[in-house]
């Protein structure tokens, strides 16, 4: 007679986590758990349903077919354990554990990380937080939830996503070496067109330069002189070049406040909404925070809160020094 009695719901979270990972260290690092406890969970398990439950291979853990008929029987007890948690009760910061995934434009990462060490680690000290740059569509990772958070832009695809701005976006800068001739120039397309333009450009944003198209409009002719994801590189090569950029975000804007080698010059409002017009196409210009529908946990609500409310705060601060 099985022992099912003896299941409870951390040990389906185990059981879901190593289905859908593979690996009981990214089942561990999931959970917030140690690769060990796992390997103690899974034991149980076996011994609850007198199964193998997984195979091991090369490649990881290779789900029995007793697994695959268990699976979605336990995803929906997990459902149900969800609601009741998020419902009923009592989340402690302090005692929650688990692992988020966080993917964010280069420009965005540096507070994504501040905001996580200042504001939740301090009172969730046993979460972890894998903070990468976004470099491809994650929307279907975002989805199944694979990956938890998204710091972009207004210009991504929205499609089947839930997403919540934590800023707009007022000022408009042009970067450039530091004695640049544009920085002491009036700021006319005319003017911005004779030098070529660096595109810090970040994934799922405009395929054309701002900059480019607007000069474009005007029978003026703007040269780009190449395309980034990387910010440190877009410095570097602006402090190497005549080239010039067109900027946003306030976080750059502070950044290059730490380099010697490199300047600023605020865009006249008159051109700045031009820039902002051709922004808005899909959705509000500004900096959103992108999540899925997958995760209802009071963890993952105190999480979002905290980072939406944390960027808000870095984005004021930012713009104020």
């Amino acid at each position: 007679m099985n022992k099912i009695d003896q299941l409870n719901y951390n040990q389906l979270k185990v059981f879901i986590a190593i289905y859908e990972h593979g690996q009981s260290h990214q089942a561990a690092n999931e959970l917030g758990m140690t690769a060990s406890g796992v390997s103690r969970t899974l034991k149980i398990l076996r011994d609850i349903f007198k199964d193998s439950l997984f195979i091991r291979r090369c490649s990881g853990f290779v789900a029995t077919e007793k697994t695959h008929q268990l699976i979605p029987m336990a995803k929906s007890l997990v459902e149900q354990y969800q609601k009741i948690e998020m419902q009923h009760s009592v989340f402690t910061p302090a005692e929650s554990g688990g692992q988020f995934v966080i993917h964010a434009y280069d420009e965005f990462v540096y507070a994504v990380q501040k905001v996580v060490r200042n504001d939740i680690l301090t009172e969730a000290p046993n979460l972890r937080f894998d903070v990468r740059v976004l470099t491809h569509d994650c929307s279907t990772e975002l989805a199944n939830g694979d990956m938890d958070f998204i710091v972009v832009y207004e210009g991504f695809n929205g499609k089947n996503l839930n997403y919540e701005m934590f800023s707009e976006t007022d000022s408009l800068y042009i970067l450039a070496r530091r004695n640049h001739p544009i920085l002491s120039q009036e700021l006319t397309l005319e003017n911005l067109s004779r030098y070529s333009c660096l595109e810090i450009d970040n994934y799922d944003d405009l395929s054309c330069p701002l900059l480019v198209n607007l000069c474009r409009e005007q029978d003026l002719c703007m040269e780009v002189e190449g395309y980034t994801d990387s910010l440190a590189s877009a410095m570097r090569l602006l402090s190497e070049t005549d080239a010039i950029t067109l900027s946003c975000n306030q976080f750059t804007r502070q950044f290059v406040n730490m380099l010697p080698g490199i300047d600023y010059v605020k865009l006249p409002e008159e051109l700045a909404q031009k820039c902002r017009v051709r922004r808005r196409e899909n959705r509000e210009i500004g900096n959103y925070v992108l999540f899925g529908n997958t995760n209802h946990s009071a963890a993952f609500n105190w999480v979002k809160s905290k980072l939406i409310c944390g960027l808000e705060r870095e984005w004021r601060l930012a713009s104020e020094d």
